[in-house]
């Protein structure tokens, strides 16, 4: 399966602080990561490249929409992706309890916690269960 992990490149209490034990837990995938700024085109053609792409509430969800490109897993934190998210992605959230209670104040005074972050682990599963119905498609047809 290609995977196309987008971390983001500021780092702010939606980080992910597990990519690292992620990315090696999908190893035996093709992985690309997009790192830095690129050109709004070479972003998208890196989506469409991919069978899934995985990030964090970002600029990258939301260009996705707009473009009406293929479906991601997006990995929440604090912030709700009932008011930002969108259906069309998986949206991992580990619990409502850690969401932050003004969601529309500036993030950057927001303070990291690594306890509001779905395990590595999960993410994983999602990826299981989207290769398992790509193959269930593929053999229906």
């Amino acid at each position: 399966m290609k995977i196309l992990a987008i971390p983001g490149n500021v780092h702010t209490a939606k980080s992910y602080p597990h990519w690292v034990q992620l990315l090696e837990l999908l190893k035996e995938h093709e992985i690309r990561k997009i790192e830095g700024i690129l050109p709004l085109q070479q972003v998208i053609d890196q989506i469409n490249w991919c069978d899934v792409w995985i990030g964090i509430d970002s600029f990258i969800p939301h260009l996705v929409a707009y473009h009406k490109l293929k479906r991601g897993i997006v990995i929440w934190g604090k912030s709700d992706p009932l008011i930002f998210g969108y259906p069309t992605n998986i949206n991992l959230l580990k619990d409502r309890r850690y969401l932050k209670p003004n969601q529309f104040k500036w993030w950057k005074d927001e303070p990291d916690d690594l306890d509001v972050f779905v395990a590595p682990e999960i993410i994983v599963q999602e990826i299981e269960r989207i290769k398992e119905d790509e193959h269930g498609m593929v053999a229906a047809q």
